[in-house]
């Protein structure tokens, strides 16, 4: 574990308490600093083994025992939730539209198989007609002597669609920050760093 890392966080949480007391209002990067330090200190049994650590360690115990009880008070779970989801909206926007594209391209897909299909077993009329659906639905020229050309080109464009949903929703895994509001983990860091 890096012990930088740990001292940054110990450093920052320090003063997030006292900025916490200071507005009365306890943010979502302040308690995802705490969750992320109190998940380094059980990764690891010995938190204050250095000196920065020692030194950092008792920056934090001292703020702690400063707060108090008046921490404990400025935690609003409700809040904070509404926090991440605000922050998530972008990325959900982004991830409905790349869940529709990826729908769209699956559907043109298809859609370019059944005119195939059409284009092999059908007479004149329903071949045109069914490539000039094609070419309304695709939005890019098509020509009809390479119609099957255009079943592996729209089966590219729905891979292309699902691996940019693919995308969006790792993303929005990623920012999700909501399974990190838990009360009482300034508290449990304190009592990990006795």
């Amino acid at each position: 574990m890096e012990t930088k890392g740990m001292e940054a966080l110990l450093l920052g949480c320090a003063d997030d308490m006292a900025d916490a007391l200071a507005s009365g209002t306890m943010t979502l990067d302040m308690q995802v600093r705490a969750y992320d330090l109190l998940d380094m200190l059980m990764a690891q049994d010995t938190a204050q083994e250095e000196e920065g650590l020692r030194a950092a360690s008792e920056k934090y115990r001292k703020a702690f025992e400063e707060a108090g009880e008046a921490l404990a008070g400025l935690f609003d779970a409700s809040e904070l939730k509404l926090e991440a989801k605000r922050r998530l909206q972008p990325l959900e926007s982004k991830l409905n539209e790349a869940r529709f594209e990826a729908a769209s391209a699956a559907s043109l897909h298809e859609f370019a198989k059944e005119t195939f299909e059409v284009w092999q077993t059908s007479g004149v009329f329903a071949r045109r007609r069914a490539l000039r659906e094609l070419r309304a639905r695709a939005g890019f020229r098509l020509e009809s002597h390479r119609i099957g050309n255009y079943v592996a080109k729209t089966f590219d464009l729905m891979n292309e669609a699902r691996t940019r949903f693919a995308k969006a929703q790792q993303a929005v895994f990623a920012a999700d920050r909501s399974y990190k509001i838990k009360p009482g983990i300034y508290e449990e860091i304190y009592l990990r760093l006795k």
